[in-house]
């Protein structure tokens, strides 16, 4: 039912286009206060070019006197751009309903996307005990109230708003786009899963531990929310599980290479990303297998056996008109 609901609205290809242009547009417009800030202070605080770029890089705008928590606002709003542009292409270019690309139900089921998010979170809490456990001497605890509050209201109620945005691009907008021309359910969990992974291309993790590693790890992220978009017919577990994703390295575990620096109660000196990879994986299998006895997952081929006819019949719709 999820991708079948690719086929409303309108769907040529143009529209598809045009769509990707004004997101892009969206998140640049998003990025401008960012921008403008940093152009700003580091011009009264005579920064290098080098020096410029390497915050922009880090997120870290320390230097320029600009608090963890308000550069995690500022960087969050070029999600948030994205965002309410793509909402708008959705429903004025497309001609239907933003709720189909997160369920084809009539409502969304908050209640399994908190389930999501607090079974990834209870995961992910279970795994850094282990890694504490083994590496204790890693670990440093560092807690500033007023700094906290700010974080995690920043967290809570903005950085959803990312972890969302990405979900809903790559497996509502692009999985459902993919599938009216694929034949396969593999084929659109394929290339989202790798293009998600290529988006995180430019996060400082890939050069601190190496393109290989960072990028099985983000293209696996990708397979597992796809796989569970697919099984689910729904994006509601994966939303759910993406937003635990950020909010634990946000508020609970941060270390120098993150993607995210902020002010998290621990921070992490020595990284091991091959056992971060084993835990993420063990950690998706076990989801996969709680919420598959929760949500009663009979078919196993919904995540890449055949696209069902209808969508093939509206290939020529979508690729000629």
């Amino acid at each position: 039912m999820f991708l079948q609901k690719a086929a409303s609205g309108a769907n040529q290809w143009w529209r598809y286009l045009l769509t990707l242009v004004i997101v892009f547009i969206g998140v640049i417009i998003g990025q401008l206060p960012l921008t403008y800030l940093v152009e700003v202070k580091a011009e009264e605080e005579g920064l290098s070019i080098s020096e410029k770029l390497d915050m922009a890089a880090t997120l870290d705008l320390t230097p320029i006197g600009i608090s963890q928590n308000l550069s995690l606002l500022l960087a969050l709003l070029a999600f948030v751009g994205g965002l309410l542009a793509l909402w708008l292409c959705v429903v004025h270019i497309h001609k239907k309903p933003f709720r189909l690309l997160i369920t084809p139900k009539r409502s969304i089921n908050w209640q399994k996307i908190f389930f999501g998010f607090g079974l990834w979170m209870a995961l992910a809490i279970l795994a850094e005990l282990v890694f504490f456990v083994i590496y204790p001497q890693n670990y440093s605890f560092r807690f500033d109230l007023s700094q906290f509050l700010g974080l995690l209201a920043v967290s809570l109620l903005v950085l959803p708003l990312q972890t969302s945005f990405e979900e809903l691009i790559f497996r509502g907008y692009f999985m459902q786009g993919i599938s009216l021309i694929a034949p396969y359910r593999w084929i659109p969990l394929a290339i989202t899963s790798l293009a998600f992974g290529l988006m995180h291309w430019m996060n400082p993790e890939v050069q601190a531990f190496g393109a290989g590693l960072t990028m099985i790890y983000y293209v696996g992220v990708g397979l597992f929310l796809g796989i569970l978009t697919l099984m689910d017919d729904s994006l509601e577990l994966a939303i759910g599980v993406h937003a635990a994703t950020n909010i634990f390295g946000a508020v609970f575990v941060t270390f120098d290479d993150a993607a995210l620096q902020t002010a998290a109660l621990f921070h992490v000196s020595v990284v091991d990303m091959g056992g971060m990879l084993i835990a993420f994986f063990v950690s998706a299998a076990a989801f996969i297998v709680i919420v598959s006895k929760k949500y009663r997952w009979h078919d196993q081929t919904k995540w890449y056996g055949k696209i069902e006819k209808p969508h093939m019949e509206l290939a020529d719709r979508f690729t000629t008109d």
